[in-house]
């Protein structure tokens, strides 16, 4: 879910480090000016948490020195009649080692969080988007669309015959064969696509602003690739797809991949091995 903090995900690391630094040096001039160290120094934790989670791995910890250096001189200098080196280093250590240990684990706990976030959001087999994962950027997609009035493109993909490769060639087999699917829909597309892997043997993918005519010269490339990368590895499985080409948005994100679907299945039912395209100019 994203938050008002979510910006900063997308901004340099070093953008980061500068607005901590300036962050955390406006809040040791204030105390300096204010004297007021006791009751404004707990408020340095928060640039330096700051810098732990949105900047690099190092950025937590230089930031922890700089301001316990900073905030030791400046309060040795208000505070005594004579600047003593010996207490300057053993207040900013003290503090040093308190913040540096807030910072590592901060970002420790980063790397945690935004492994379990890619995994939320992956297949663990294939590496495409989950079905999860697809629902929330083919809504976001619905969204944009109606916003700026564009069309987008659904396919989607079964894989004809692939129980037969299971029962033939084992399990593990298959599971090479859905990766390699997956390797050639996602070299084939483009990057503004996303591919999922909605289960089993089907995929789908989601190819904003792109019209029928857009979408059938890059299907044909893709089966076309598909096709030989099977045959490569002599397996006897071919593909059934349904491209439908929403000029008219579907209501949501269930009803557009039902209409893929539909169409997927109406192959399936036929002769299999085909790809049928599908322009919608309205929906029921």
């Amino acid at each position: 879910m994203k938050t008002i903090f979510s910006t900063f995900d997308e901004r340099s690391a070093r953008l980061i480090w500068w607005l901590s630094l300036l962050f955390s040096l406006t809040i040791v001039c204030v105390a300096f000016i204010t004297t007021q160290f006791n009751y404004l120094e707990p408020f340095l934790v928060l640039p330096i948490v700051f810098a732990s989670w949105y900047g690099s791995n190092r950025a937590g910890v230089l930031l922890a020195l700089i301001s316990s250096v900073v905030l030791a001189v400046s309060r040795e200098w208000l505070s005594a009649p004579t600047f003593g080196l010996q207490s300057v280093i053993y207040d900013g250590m003290s503090h040093l080692i308190a913040y540096s240990i807030l910072a590592i684990l901060i970002t420790n706990f980063r790397s945690v969080h935004r492994v379990e976030v890619v995994a939320a959001d992956t297949d663990n087999l294939t590496g495409l988007h989950n079905p999860r994962s697809f629902y929330v950027e083919l809504e976001n997609e619905l969204l944009r669309s109606k916003r700026f009035k564009r069309i987008f493109s659904l396919a989607y993909i079964d894989i004809d015959n692939f129980k037969n490769i299971n029962d033939s060639l084992g399990h593990s087999i298959g599971d090479e064969l859905l990766v390699e699917v997956a390797k050639c829909l996602k070299s084939s597309l483009r990057a503004t696509d996303t591919v999922s892997r909605l289960g089993g043997d089907e995929f789908v993918c989601l190819l904003p602003e792109t019209g029928d005519k857009d979408v059938k010269k890059l299907f044909s490339k893709v089966k076309k690739l598909l096709s030989e990368r099977m045959q490569s590895h002599s397996w006897p499985v071919s593909f059934s797809v349904g491209v439908v080409t929403f000029e008219t948005l579907p209501a949501d994100a269930k009803q557009a991949i039902l209409v893929a679907d539909d169409l997927m299945y109406s192959v399936k039912n036929d002769n299999k091995n085909n790809t049928v395209y599908k322009v919608l100019h309205g929906c029921s």
